[in-house]
């Protein structure tokens, strides 16, 4: 008999290759200010995103808006283009340029190798398959449907979803998950994920076991301790 039935998948560099769809809207938001792309332009905005998200955690991002308010979150989501570009834009050409880049996100999609064939096993097999992720909301259905993998997800989840505004790994992201899920049973939860950061110690933090995709075959670090690891996702299967 089967130890898990609710399965929760991270998004972004573990169902989606996460790389080139945010490079396709990087590219369209450089052409929008008539800046040249480069590889190297480009993997300094991916530290640069990285690091925001890290801070915002950590409460180091300033805002003008209370979380309850629903300018907040857009405000956030534009403060990386207007930092990043070190205040050649305004706030307010940042906030506009906000929903195109989110929309550009969904314009072109990558699956992960193994994605539909691994989902389709799970789903086939009775596992409930739930979406958890930091991203925004309104991309993540558009990207499910074009990776043809929204018929074998149950619910989606994300953080602006979420009444405090947090993230991965906060246990509050966890707790109000599973109240939206109207799910509680904790030793019957998987989350799988890319991020040791994200959802194994987020895992760790709530008392849920997980499992590392760890795709680059990258050392495990302290103090993180997945309860599995798998450097593909067709091994998900063997697994559990």
């Amino acid at each position: 008999m089967a130890k898990y039935e609710l399965l929760i998948f991270d998004l972004d560099d573990t169902l989606i290759n996460n790389d080139e769809n945010v490079r396709y809207a990087f590219k369209k938001m450089l052409a929008l200010l008539g800046e040249q792309y480069s590889d190297n332009l480009f993997s300094s905005w991916q530290q640069f995103d990285k690091k925001f998200w890290l801070d915002f955690y950590n409460g180091k991002i300033i805002t003008p808006y209370e979380k309850s308010d629903e300018r907040y979150v857009p405000y956030v989501q534009s403060l990386r283009y207007y930092q990043f570009f070190n205040k050649k834009i305004s706030i307010e050409e940042a906030l506009k340029i906000n929903p195109l880049f989110l929309n550009w996100l969904k314009e072109k999609v990558v699956a992960e190798d193994g994605c539909y064939e691994t989902l389709e096993h799970l789903y086939n097999c009775g596992y409930k398959l739930v979406v958890a992720t930091n991203g925004a909301n309104q991309a993540v259905e558009s990207k499910l449907s074009k990776i043809n993998c929204q018929k074998f997800i149950a619910k989606t989840f994300s953080a602006d979803m979420t009444r405090e505004c947090v993230t991965k790994p906060n246990p509050v992201f966890f707790e109000e998950l599973l109240t939206y899920l109207d799910y509680h049973d904790k030793d019957k939860i998987l989350l799988i994920g890319d991020s040791l950061h994200s959802e194994v110690q987020g895992g760790m933090n709530s008392g849920i076991d997980t499992c590392w995709y760890n795709k680059y075959h990258e050392p495990l670090k302290e103090p993180y301790q997945p309860t599995m690891e798998i450097n593909n996702l067709k091994q998900l299967v063997k697994k559990i």
